[in-house]
């Protein structure tokens, strides 16, 4: 019968005790480490997300070396950004063995749809890597919140600013109204006089032009926006002149549209052109009736070349993002609302040899040449 005091027992038992004291040790190690990896990736994602400024698409594409270096095998993303689409792909394109999950984000026209492949142990919800993950998913979504309410606030300060303008032109119309009035009255010596003279020969006409703007205010807004019909040839001809830009127009239609949205929607989209100096080629706009969505479309293009490169199609159409010093980075994005409003839509295009924007008016009543 072995003694409590057998040698060998006791060896043994100091043998267990050092086995789980080095398990424990290592075990305390392992979690230490992916404490720190996990506050680190933490860190690293925040500072990121600081460092683009809160911007949802260069966070998206800067994050992957910290999801990579967590146990994200790879990773797909289908981005609508403002009606414009951008697939974004990192890690492995081969077939990876490993747990998918998908991740849907989206806020008026932002929407994002991540589909992500994670070894295992990053895949277990309890995991310190899948709450990494779940983390930048979540920044992501608080980008898109931050972007939504930057535009709703702009646009309330647009539409103040609006009709702040709107009460100060017509103040200044009445008062070049009462000016000119008080001018005929006046009865002084010689230097008042020449100075009556002059103002008899310029006054009239602002007078003329404040007493339109005044009824023009007056006016309903529904009639500004009434349709008419237009020569598009010619509205196009117009903001081209407007402009100084050259091009080339094949094709008519006759379309029944607003004139001002109309007008204001090629405004937006050619002023691109000389804003940025896309080209010094002359530009070509297509007219063509689209028989099979029973559309018209105006395609406006131009040469591409080595300054083209360095495009961003998917941030065309976004909200107050310009590469031009004088802009605000509204002008195709209010195209595109306006087109909105007469059921029409813009798109950006390009190839190797081309580039420029198509515009497709959904008209009821047209005729084509």
């Amino acid at each position: 019968m072995p003694s409590f005091f057998d040698p060998a027992l006791i060896h043994e038992l100091w043998l267990g005790l050092i086995f789980i004291g080095v398990a424990l040790f290592f075990t305390a190690y392992y979690f230490r480490r992916q404490s720190k990896q996990l506050s680190k990736a933490l860190s690293d994602l925040y500072s990121l997300n600081q460092s683009v400024k809160q911007d949802a698409l260069d966070f998206l594409e800067q994050a992957w070396p910290i999801l990579e270096s967590l146990g994200c095998l790879k990773m797909e993303a289908n981005i609508q950004w403002f009606g414009e689409k951008k697939q974004i792909h990192f890690g492995k394109k081969s077939f990876v063995v490993g747990k998918r999950s998908v991740f849907n984000i989206a806020r008026d026209d932002m929407i994002f749809s991540l589909d992500v492949m994670l070894n295992r142990k990053a895949a277990e919800p309890e995991s310190l890597s899948f709450l990494v993950i779940k983390t930048f998913v979540s920044i992501l979504e608080q980008n898109l919140v931050l972007k939504q309410a930057e535009i709703l606030t702009s646009q309330k300060r647009l539409e103040r600013y609006q009709l702040f303008v709107q009460h100060e032109i017509k103040n200044i119309a009445q008062f070049i109204q009462l000016l000119c009035e008080q001018v005929d009255t006046l009865q002084e010596d010689a230097d008042k006089i020449r100075l009556v003279e002059r103002l008899h020969q310029s006054l009239p006409a602002m007078a003329e032009r404040a007493q339109k703007t005044i009824l023009q205010m007056k006016r309903p807004l529904e009639q500004s926006y009434a349709c008419t019909e237009l020569q598009l040839q010619e509205v196009l001809q117009e903001v081209l002149n407007m402009y100084s830009l050259e091009a080339n127009i094949l094709g008519k239609a006759t379309v029944c549209l607003p004139s001002v949205l109309l007008t204001e929607v090629f405004k937006n989209i050619l002023g691109n052109f000389r804003d940025h100096a896309l080209t010094e080629q002359v530009i070509q706009i297509l007219i063509q009736n689209d028989m099979v969505e029973k559309m018209l479309s105006i395609r406006i293009l131009c040469q591409r070349d080595k300054r083209h490169d360095q495009m961003h199609p998917e941030r065309l159409f976004e909200p107050f993002w310009t590469t031009s010093e004088s802009g605000m980075g509204l002008g195709l994005f209010l195209a595109r609302e306006l087109l909105k409003q007469m059921n029409g839509q813009v798109f950006f295009e390009q190839n190797n040899e081309s580039f420029g924007f198509l515009v497709k008016l959904n008209v009821d009543k047209a005729a084509y040449d």
